[in-house]
C-alpha cells in the first residue's frame, strides 16, 4: 500500500518549487503580496493542525531551542527599536517578514520526513535548479528580461541575467549559495558516470549563469568557494575529479567560460575592485611602479592601456558609489548607536542623511545601503547588530556539531560541507548587498538550510 503523505510535506515541496521559480509580487494597497506571503502562513497553519491531530511527528531529539531564543531576542530588539522609528509601517513589515523566516526554518527542520519523502525533496529541488539555470541561459541568449544596470561598462554583453530572481545581484547570491553543494554531489558523491556528468552539467550551467550576472564580487566569491569546497574534502574530491570523463568535462567548461562575452575585461574589473581597497601602487626601491610586487620596476611604468584605463575608471566609480552608500549606513549608526533609527527605517531617513551630509549624495533621494550588516546596525543599533550576528554564529556552531556527528556518512558530510561554504558565500555577499532582506533569496536560504539539517539529523544513511 502506498504511503500517505501529509499536507505539510506537499506544502514544503510547493515552497521548493514556487519560491525559486515565481518572483511575482503584487500590491494590495501598501501591502506587498508575493509567494512567501501566502505559502508560509498556510504551511504554518497546516503544520500546527497536523501536529495537533498527530498526522505529523516532530524530531523531538533535534533541539531548536537556542535558535528560537536567538530569533526571539532579535525580534524583541526590533520591537524596541520601533520607539525610534519615524514610520512604523515599514518596520512592522520587516518584523513580520523576519518572523516568517524563523517559523519556516523551525517547521522544515523539525518535521519528521520519511526516507522516500527526503528522496522526493532532493529530486524536486534538483529539477527546479535545472529549470532555473536553463531559463537563466535562455534569457541571455534570447535577450529576455535582462537587467541593463551597469551595461555601460561592458563591451560585448548586452544585459545581465537575473533568471527568476528579479535582480542579477540576488541571483548571483543564490547561485553562490547552491553551487558548492551541486559541485560536491556531482564530483564526490555519484559513482555512476552518467549521474556524475549530469550533475556536473548542472554545476556548469550555474557557473555560466554566474558569468551572465556580470556581478564582479560574486565572480570572486564563486572562485574562492570552488577552491575552498574542493579543499575541505580533498582526497575524495580530487580522486573522483581526476578521471578521464571529468577532466574532459572540466576542460570543456573552462573553455566555454573563457570565451563568454566580456569575461576577461570583467575579470580585470573584479581585480580592480580588490585593488581599490589597497594602496594603489607598490613602489619599488628605485621609486618606479611595481604592480606585481616582485620588487622589480615594471617595464611599462605601471601604465594601463586605454581599454583597461576605461575599465578601471568605470570600476572606481562603482566602488566609490558603493562605499558612499556604506558610509551613509555608518553615519546613521554612528548618530544612533544604541537602538538605531528603527527597524525598516533606513530608507525613510536616507534623504535626511544625504541632505545633512552632502558628500553622501549620489543622485538619489532613496537608495539601499547595499550591506545587510550596516542596515541592521543603522536600524537597530549595537545591541540589534550583536543579536542578529549571534543567529548566524550559532548557525555555524550547529552545522559544525552536525558535521562531527555525521562525518562518516558520505552524503550527509558532502551536504554539510556544501552548506557550510554556501552559507559563507551568502554571508560574504551580504557585505555588498542586502540579500538577507530580499524575501525570495532569504526564504530559500532558511528553507534549504532547514531541510539539510533535518536530513543529516535523520537516521537514514541515504535518501
Amino acid at each position: 500500500m502506498a504511503q500517505k503523505h501529509s499536507i505539510t510535506f506537499y506544502l514544503v515541496l510547493l515552497h521548493l518549487i514556487i519560491m525559486p521559480l515565481v518572483p511575482l509580487k503584487v500590491y494590495a494597497g501598501p501591502i506587498p503580496i508575493s509567494a512567501e506571503v501566502v505559502l508560509i502562513p498556510v504551511l504554518t497553519v497546516v503544520a500546527l493542525y497536523e501536529w495537533y491531530t498527530k498526522r505529523i511527528k516532530l524530531n523531538d531529539d533535534l533541539s531548536m531551542k537556542t535558535f528560537m531564543v536567538l530569533f526571539g531576542l532579535f525580534f524583541l530588539i526590533q520591537v524596541i527599536s520601533l520607539t525610534q522609528a519615524e514610520s512604523l509601517f515599514p518596520g512592522i513589515k520587516e518584523m513580520v517578514r523576519y518572523l516568517s523566516y524563523a517559523v519556516l526554518f523551525y517547521i522544515v527542520t523539525k518535521v519528521n520526513f520519511s526516507r522516500n519523502e527526503f528522496k522526493t525533496i532532493g529530486i524536486t529541488f534538483s529539477v527546479v535548479l535545472a529549470l532555473v539555470g536553463i531559463w537563466g541561459i535562455l534569457t541571455y541568449v534570447f535577450a529576455i528580461n535582462l537587467n541593463t544596470a551597469g551595461v555601460y561598462a561592458l563591451e560585448e554583453a548586452y544585459g545581465r541575467v537575473m533568471a527568476t530572481m528579479g535582480n542579477p545581484n540576488y541571483y548571483a547570491g543564490f547561485i553562490n549559495f547552491v553551487i558548492p553543494g551541486i559541485m560536491l554531489v556531482a564530483v564526490a558523491y555519484f559513482k555512476e558516470r552518467k549521474w556524475q556528468l549530469m550533475f556536473f552539467a548542472l554545476f556548469g550551467i550555474y557557473v555560466i549563469n554566474q558569468i551572465f550576472t556580470y556581478t564582479r564580487s560574486a565572480w570572486l566569491i564563486m572562485a574562492l568557494a570552488i577552491i575552498l569546497t574542493s579543499l575541505l574534502v580533498p582526497k575524495r574530491f580530487y580522486k573522483k575529479l581526476f578521471t578521464i570523463h571529468m577532466i574532459v568535462a572540466s576542460i570543456i567548461l573552462a573553455v566555454v567560460v573563457y570565451n563568454l562575452p566580456d569575461v576577461q575585461d570583467r575579470t580585470k574589473s573584479a581585480m580592480f575592485v580588490v585593488q581599490s581597497f589597497f594602496p594603489e601602487d607598490t613602489q619599488s626601491p628605485s621609486g618606479g611602479v611595481d604592480r606585481d610586487g616582485d620588487g622589480v620596476e615594471d617595464d611599462d611604468g605601471g601604465k594601463l592601456n586605454e581599454k583597461d584605463e576605461k575599465n578601471k575608471s568605470f570600476t572606481n566609480k562603482a566602488v566609490v558609489s558603493r562605499t558612499t552608500l556604506w558610509k551613509t549606513g555608518y553615519y546613521m549608526y554612528k548618530d544612533n548607536p544604541v537602538l538605531g533609527v528603527g527597524i525598516g527605517n533606513y530608507d525613510v531617513r536616507y534623504k535626511e542623511y544625504v541632505t545633512k551630509y552632502p558628500e553622501l549624495y549620489i543622485g538619489h533621494d532613496q537608495y539601499s545601503v547595499h550591506n545587510s550588516y550596516l542596515k541592521v546596525a543603522s536600524e537597530t543599533g549595537t545591541i540589534g547588530l550583536l543579536s542578529f550576528l549571534a543567529i548566524y554564529v550559532y548557525y555555524y556552531i550547529f552545522m559544525v556539531k552536525q558535521y562531527i556527528r555525521n562525518r562518516d556518512d558520505l552524503l550527509k558530510k558532502l551536504l554539510l560541507v556544501g552548506l557550510f561554504v554556501g552559507a559563507g558565500t551568502f554571508a560574504g555577499q551580504n557585505i555588498a548587498n542586502n540579500l538577507i532582506f530580499i524575501p525570495q533569496v532569504n526564504v530559500l536560504f532558511w528553507l534549504i538550510s532547514g531541510l539539510v539539517f533535518n536530513y543529516v539529523h535523520s537516521k537514514y544513511s541515504r535518501a
